[in-house]
């Protein structure tokens, strides 16, 4: 992995971490943003603390790993033990002996995050906020064109930021109305439907800027897929014009709160339209790319009209396939 010309990288897991950023990003997960790249740079240093000549994992070495991160937030821990298993499962499918992989069962649940889910005046504000955005010059009018479309293709689809930005020009079908996301989170394809408003402006920025692209629909300058960290810094400017304040702990609202948002509106909607909740949670878990229904459960936040409804749909759903003795 290389940065300004000099790789982030150091040590005896130097090529190693460089070979996991690069199949990480290939299926389709952000990798490279900031965050991303800090969670592997901490745990490179760590690596490194132990001169080992050696690529080693040990069990040993993984607590040690999570015991520096003890006096954190439950998100944070659980942030940290995600990345040093999946870490530990990639050096094992590389054939790397002594490779300790961190159980899954106790990686913890992040408890203490609640998503923040923008309401219908709110969405409407940043769609304002954004339909505003100077369009004086040739440059300012493409990056209008591009947010007025990202925003309302997140908003109106509830795909993940990594999914849009790794979208080829083969993957939205205009003929069809379809979005096809390849190698999604968890490496899970979908075909995504669009409605006739999201259509309208893929339709426009193709029309007037990705028709030029020749490879990502929304393709930066120099090429490539673009990154997501200016256009997280550019979504905090849309929010504030649109006078949405950011949460007391500062955590939010964020671009991804966009895809909470969707699921909640989108299954709201089905319930007050009549959908048995029995159906509809698996619809929506398909459309959203989990890979299983509990997944969607844990993903919403509901309105609380509905909340107990739902929660008790899932359930139901749960017993039903694993039976009285279901966690």
């Amino acid at each position: 992995m290389i940065d300004n010309g000099k790789s982030i990288f150091t040590g005896t897991y130097k090529e190693v971490l460089e070979g996991y950023v690069e199949y990480k990003s290939s299926l389709g997960y952000n990798i490279y943003c900031r965050q991303s790249l800090n969670q592997l740079i901490q745990l490179n240093e760590f690596l490194d603390s132990y001169n080992s000549p050696s690529i080693v994992l040990t069990e040993d070495m993984a607590y040690a790993y999570i015991e520096l991160y003890s006096h954190l937030s439950s998100g944070t821990i659980h942030i940290k033990e995600s990345c040093i298993r999946q870490f530990g499962i990639y050096l094992n499918n590389m054939n790397y002996e002594n490779i300790f992989i961190y159980p899954e069962n106790l990686i913890k649940v992040k408890s203490d995050f609640v998503p923040y889910i923008f309401n219908y005046d709110e969405i409407s504000r940043i769609f304002e906020a954004t339909d505003k955005m100077k369009d004086n010059s040739e440059q300012s009018k493409k990056v209008k064109l591009f947010y007025q479309t990202l925003i309302r293709l997140l908003y109106g689809t509830g795909m993940r930021i990594s999914e849009v930005l790794n979208l080829r020009i083969e993957n939205v079908d205009l003929i069809s109305k379809i979005i096809i996301v390849n190698n999604g989170k968890e490496n899970v394809s979908r075909l995504i439907p669009v409605n006739e408003s999201v259509f309208y402006w893929l339709k426009k920025y193709y029309d007037e800027i990705a028709c030029f692209h020749k490879k990502y629909f929304f393709e930066s300058t120099n090429g490539k897929a673009r990154r997501t960290h200016s256009i997280n810094k550019m979504f905090r400017k849309i929010l504030i014009k649109a006078k949405i304040d950011r949460k007391p702990d500062n955590t939010g609202p964020r671009l991804h709160d966009l895809r909470h948002t969707f699921a909640c509106h989108c299954l709201d909607k089905m319930i007050k339209d009549g959908k048995d909740p029995y159906c509809a949670l698996p619809y929506l878990s398909t459309y959203l790319g989990h890979k299983g229904i509990e997944s969607t459960e844990k993903y919403l936040r509901l309105t609380e009209d509905h909340y107990k409804e739902i929660t008790d749909a899932g359930h139901y759903i749960y017993k039903e396939s694993l039976g009285e003795n279901y966690e």
